[in-house]
Order: C-alpha cells, then structure tokens, then sequence
C-alpha cells in the first residue's frame, strides 16, 4: 500500500494537494465545495495509478456504501466501521491480485529476457 500512495504521490501529488487544501478550508461543507477537485484527484489516479483503477472498478458497489453511510452519519462516522471494514477487505484483496499477476508478469519477462543467457550457460 505504501508503493501505491507513493506512486499517487509522484504522479497526482498536486491533486492531492489541492484536495487536501479544500477539505481542511471547508471543515463543515468539503463534501459539495472539493467536489471538482475530488473530480480531479480520481481522474488522475485512474489514468495514472493502475492499482486504484483496479480498486475502483472491483471495490465500487464498498466505495458508494462507505461513502452513503458517512453522508448519512456525518456526526458519528464510527456507525461506518463495518462498511470500511468490508472496503478495506476488497482494496486488500485487489492489492493481492495485482501482486500476483506482477509477479507472473516478472517472472514470464524474466524467462523471455533469460533464453539466450540460458542459452549460453550451456556452452
């Protein structure tokens, strides 16, 4: 996960920013006054950060409970800890997927680039 808030860092680090800035300056309406600037901020991670597209299209219908339940509960978020709870399981669960399919990924690139070292290692 830290690999994945690095990368949204180096590749979206003026979203996060400016989103960052809008919600500590709007502590009562963040949720209609950063709108654009979540906007923003998702665009970017999705075209830039595969993990997060990942999440957002596995983890989707978890992203619209969790946020449902901290709209309707705003002044007791902690009624939500079940819905980030089951959010937190599909992120992780995506996140394992993604390292799987990197690691095969290595492995087969390292098999194609290996033959002919392969190779010569028989000589």
């Amino acid at each position: 996960m830290d690999q994945t808030l690095d990368e949204v860092n180096r590749h979206c680090g003026n979203q996060v920013q400016a989103y960052a800035s809008c919600v500590d300056s709007h502590e009562d309406t963040w949720r209609t006054d950063c709108v654009e600037l979540r906007k923003a901020l998702t665009k970017c991670t999705d075209d830039n950060v595969t993990l997060m597209k990942m999440v957002r299209l596995s983890c989707q219908p978890m992203i619209d409970r969790y946020q449902s339940c901290l709209e309707k509960n705003d002044k007791d978020p902690t009624v939500c800890v079940d819905a980030l709870r089951n959010l937190y399981q599909c992120t992780e669960g995506v996140g394992q997927m993604m390292e799987k399919m990197n690691a095969v990924k290595a492995k087969h690139q390292e098999a194609a680039s290996g033959s002919p070292s392969a190779a010569e290692s028989k000589d």
